[in-house]
């Protein structure tokens, strides 16, 4: 080890630029203390490098979770005790969004949290989304009294002209508020002063922002609801319907008044189906519809399981969408990240041309010994031929569901 560390700094920097991927940046740091001092103390973020999957391990292992590399195929055990107990519903440059698990000692809090520098940022409770009526900790099953939203009025006196329905106040669990109530979370930089935190939230599936450390979120008014994913790009927040309507938001986060505009013909939205925003690597808006099969695991309840994707590129001359059997180099990472496509032209042993995809659907908490037919709907899908294989190493149920997250 003493002779490698009197290479000279200039050939050890040459053979830095040689490496590809970042986890090879940082491999190289560590080959003995020599190099590490020579060497920026941060690897280039400019280095391609594609995201990794975060997922709990089970409770037996030392280590709290795992990441999985796509380029190598490895597994990558980490002790991130800040994330135990914690659900995954978003992550954006680097940093995760997180609710607490139900059984948390502060179950409505929810953090921004970075995996690895293990950095953490508190956002507004999830009792300071305007759908929460009452908060009542000790109802244990009906804590939240929370509005809801239906196309009748049946026995709803009060209509919401923002969802376009008609509100009923229940009472809603934990559970429900924090799984199927708290969607998606985005931000639209790395966290800082003017980062802007978005959610989408409620039985109508409203938007709403903050800032970091803010004590609030700010319910964004446009008359719109049914919002099943979003994304930042060009500075702007883009939002797609269930119906397939796209819209494009400006000013979020500031004095102005939000500026709305539907800017796309529907694109047709399947029965069975869930639909990603993402941006490819030429700048182009996509959406991504994720075609899925019920998978029933008891006569009372089912999970479902991806069977295919088809691609829409936005033609932002004619406001439309076609249908594209081919992204080229473009590698798409889909689920409750903010689905993005990077170009992986370069990277060993990697092609492009494919959809890499995590759970977002199963909501369900097993109970891993009593139901052994539950599985996590994560895997690669090749737009060339229609593969779709699983990916190595993963056990086959994970809960909470895994993420998909960047690592640099």
């Amino acid at each position: 080890m003493g002779q490698w560390s009197k290479l000279s700094v200039d050939l050890l920097n040459v053979i830095e630029d040689y490496l590809v991927l970042y986890v090879d940046k940082v491999r190289i740091r560590t080959i003995c203390v020599a190099w590490n001092s020579y060497l920026p103390k941060l690897p280039n973020h400019q280095v391609k490098q594609l995201p990794w999957l975060l997922y709990p391990f089970d409770n037996n292992s030392e280590a709290s979770h795992g990441l999985f590399n796509p380029i190598d195929k490895k597994i990558f055990a980490i002790y991130l005790p800040e994330a135990q107990g914690k659900i995954f519903k978003g992550s954006s440059y680097g940093w995760l969004a997180t609710v607490e698990d139900i059984n948390s000692s502060s179950p409505t809090d929810m953090y921004l949290m970075n995996p690895i520098t293990r950095a953490r940022i508190k956002l507004p409770s999830r009792t300071e989304f305007d759908d929460v009526v009452q908060y009542r900790p000790d109802e244990v099953g009906e804590e939240f009294i929370v509005r809801m939203h239906y196309d009748e009025p049946n026995v709803v006196q009060e209509y919401d002209s923002d969802a376009e329905g008609y509100i009923d106040e229940r009472a809603a669990s934990l559970y429900t508020v924090s799984l199927d109530l708290t969607t998606k979370i985005v931000l639209s930089s790395a966290p800082c002063d003017e980062c802007v935190v978005v959610a989408i939230y409620g039985h109508a599936h409203k938007l709403a922002w903050c800032r970091c450390n803010d004590e609030k979120w700010t319910h964004i008014y446009a008359g719109l609801s049914d919002f099943m994913d979003i994304v930042f790009h060009n500075g702007k927040l883009y939002a797609l319907t269930v119906f397939g309507k796209l819209f494009e938001f400006e000013n979020i986060g500031t004095d102005l008044d939000t500026k709305v505009t539907e800017i796309a013909l529907n694109v047709r939205m399947p029965t069975t189906r869930c639909a990603h925003l993402a941006e490819c690597s030429d700048g182009c808006l996509i959406v991504v519809l994720r075609y899925l099969e019920n998978d029933r695991t008891t006569p009372e309840r089912y999970m479902v399981r991806t069977i295919g994707f088809k691609v829409y590129k936005f033609d932002s001359l004619n406001s439309c969408w076609f249908e594209v059997n081919n992204i080229g180099n473009d590698t798409l990472f889909l689920g409750l990240n903010s689905s993005r496509a990077i170009a992986s032209h370069g990277l060993p042993g990697h092609k492009g041309n494919s959809i890499y995809f995590s759970d977002e659907c199963n909501n369900d908490s097993p109970n891993m010994d009593e139901n052994e037919s539950f599985h996590s709907d994560v895997g690669v899908f090749n737009l060339e031929d229609g593969a779709l294989d699983s990916l190595p190493g993963l056990r086959k149920a994970i809960w909470p569901r895994p993420i998909w997250i960047n690592v640099d």
